[in-house]
C-alpha cells in the first residue's frame, strides 16, 4: 500500500473520529439539559458540567465546519481574547459557555424531529397535492408551502418542497420557486418556536411572556405573507387550492402546538426548554402512528443531522460567549447603551432592525447581533415594552438571515432547488427584507404607544 494511501485513509479515520466525538458530545449535552429542565434543583451542577462539554465540542466542530465558518469563529475567538484581557476575567467566558448548554439542545431535538416528521403520511400528502398545482399557483404555493412545512421542519422544507419541480424546469423558475421557499421560511420563523431566532431570544428575555412573543410574531408573519402574495398577484381561489394542499399539516401542527403550549402553561418553561423537553416525546408518538419500521432509519438521519448541525451550534456558542465578555468590557455598555436607550420607540426599533441586517449582510450570525443588543439592553432597559423588544429582535434576526452571504437558510435552498447561491443573495428579497423591516418597526411602534397606554 502505497504512503499516499496510507495518509487518505488516516484522514479518513480522523474524520470518522471527529464525527462520533461531536455526536457523542451533542448527546451528552442534550441530556444533561434535558434532565436539568426537569429537575431544576440540579440544573447548576448539570450546567457546569455541560459548560465543559461545550468547551471540549468547540475544537472538533471547528475542525469539520465551513471555511466562512471558520473564519467567522476565529475573528469570534480573537475579539473574545481580546476582551477578556481588557476585563482580567474569565467568568463571562464561562458564563457565556454556560448559556450555550440550552442551545446545543434545542439544535440537537430539532434534528429528531427533521428526521421523524420528513417521511410521515402528512407531509408525503402535502407533497403530492402541492405537485398538482396550476402553473400560475406554484410560486404562491412555494411560500405558503415553505411557510407551513417550515414551522416545524425550519429549513429542512427546502427539501420537502424543492422535488416538486419538475427535472426540467427551467432556471428563472427553480430561482422563483427557490426564492418563494426562502420568503416563506423567513415568515415563520417570526413565530415558531422551532426556530433558534425565537427559542433564543424568548429564553434570554425570560421576564417576557413567551407565548405573547409568538403569537404577535404569528400576527405580522401572516401579514407579511399575505403582503407577499398579494404583490404575486395569488388571488382567493388560488389561495383556497393552496391551502387545500396543506390541509394535511393541520392535525400534525395542532398535536405539535398543543403539546408545546401545554409544557410552557405547565411548567413555566421558555419556547426553548419545552422544544428540548416536548420533542423526545412528540417524535416517539409520531413513530408509533407512522409506524415504528421507521424508528432505525429517522434516528440514523438525526444522528447525522448533529454533524451537518454543528456549523450554527459553533457560531452561536462563540457569540454568546463574545456578547458576555463584551458587555463587561469597561466603558463598554456605559457608552453605548445610553445612545439607544435614549432614542424614541420607533427610531430605536429601527436602528434594532438596521443593526441585525448589517451584521448579516456582512457575514456575521444573527446570534451575535441579538446577544450584543441583549446585553446592552440588560445594562440599561430600552424605552419600549419588552414584548415589541423581544419581537423586533425575533424578525431581525429572521431577517438577517435572508441577507448573509452565510446564511443556512440560503444555502439549503441554493443546494435543494439547484440554483447559484448569488442568484438567491441578490434578488427582489433584498428590497423587501427592507420593506418588511421597515413596516415592522412601524407596527411594534404602535403596539408599543397602545401597551404604554
Amino acid at each position: 500500500m502505497s504512503e499516499t494511501s496510507l495518509s487518505i485513509g488516516a484522514a479518513g479515520l480522523l474524520r470518522a473520529g471527529n464525527r462520533v466525538l461531536i455526536q457523542a458530545l451533542l448527546l451528552a449535552l442534550t441530556a444533561l439539559q434535558f434532565v436539568a429542565l426537569l429537575s431544576p434543583a440540579q440544573a447548576p451542577l448539570l450546567g457546569d458540567i455541560a459548560a465543559v462539554l461545550v468547551a471540549v465540542f468547540l475544537p472538533p466542530a471547528f475542525l469539520r465546519a465551513r471555511t466562512a465558518t471558520r473564519v467567522l469563529f476565529g475573528l469570534l475567538a480573537a475579539a473574545v481574547v481580546g476582551a477578556t484581557l481588557l476585563t482580567g476575567s474569565l467568568e463571562p467566558v464561562w458564563r457565556g459557555l454556560h448559556n450555550a448548554m440550552l442551545l446545543g439542545a434545542f439544535l440537537s431535538v430539532l434534528q429528531l424531529l427533521r428526521a421523524v416528521a420528513h417521511g410521515g403520511p402528512a407531509i408525503l400528502a402535502v407533497r403530492r397535492r402541492l405537485a398538482r398545482l396550476r402553473p400560475r399557483e406554484v410560486e404562491g404555493g412555494f411560500a405558503v408551502g415553505a411557510f407551513g412545512l417550515g414551522s416545524f421542519l425550519s429549513f429542512g422544507a427546502h427539501a420537502v418542497l424543492a422535488p416538486l419541480l419538475p427535472a426540467d424546469a427551467a432556471a428563472a423558475d427553480k430561482r422563483a420557486a427557490a426564492l418563494a421557499s426562502v420568503r416563506g421560511i423567513c415568515f415563520t420563523a417570526f413565530w415558531s418556536p422551532f426556530f433558534v431566532g425565537v427559542a433564543y431570544v424568548t429564553h434570554q428575555m425570560h421576564g417576557t411572556d413567551s407565548g405573547m412573543v409568538i403569537l404577535t410574531g404569528l400576527v405580522l408573519s401572516l401579514l407579511a405573507l399575505g403582503a407577499d402574495l398579494a404583490l404575486g398577484r395569488t388571488g382567493p381561489v388560488s389561495l383556497g387550492r393552496i391551502i387545500h394542499a396543506l390541509l394535511p399539516l393541520a392535525p400534525l401542527g395542532a398535536a405539535i402546538a398543543a403539546v408545546f403550549l401545554g409544557i410552557m402553561a405547565l411548567t413555566g418553561m421558555s419556547a426553548m426548554g419545552a422544544v428540548v423537553v416536548g420533542v423526545p416525546f412528540v417524535s416517539a408518538g409520531l413513530l408509533l402512528v407512522n409506524g415504528i419500521r421507521q424508528a432505525p432509519k429517522a434516528l440514523k438521519t438525526a444522528l447525522t443531522g448533529l454533524v451537518y448541525g454543528s456549523d450554527e451550534l459553533l457560531l452561536v456558542a462563540a457569540a454568546n460567549v463574545f456578547a458576555a465578555v463584551l458587555t463587561e468590557v469597561p466603558g463598554f455598555a456605559a457608552t453605548v447603551a445610553p445612545f439607544l436607550a435614549g432614542l424614541p420607540p420607533l427610531p430605536l426599533l429601527l436602528a434594532v432592525f438596521a443593526i441585525m441586517l448589517a451584521a448579516g449582510a456582512c457575514g456575521f450570525h444573527p446570534a451575535i447581533s441579538a446577544a450584543v443588543l441583549l446585553g446592552i439592553f440588560a445594562v440599561q432597559p430600552a424605552p419600549v415594552e419588552p414584548l415589541c423588544l423581544a419581537v423586533a429582535l425575533v424578525m431581525g434576526w429572521s431577517l438577517a438571515v435572508t441577507v448573509s452571504p452565510v446564511g443556512v437558510t440560503m444555502m439549503v435552498a441554493a443546494q435543494m432547488f439547484a440554483v447559484p447561491f448569488p442568484r438567491l443573495l441578490f434578488s427582489r428579497n433584498l428590497a423587501g427584507t427592507v420593506v418588511v423591516a421597515v413596516a415592522a418597526a412601524v407596527l411594534l411602534a404602535g403596539l408599543n404607544g397602545l401597551l404604554q397606554g
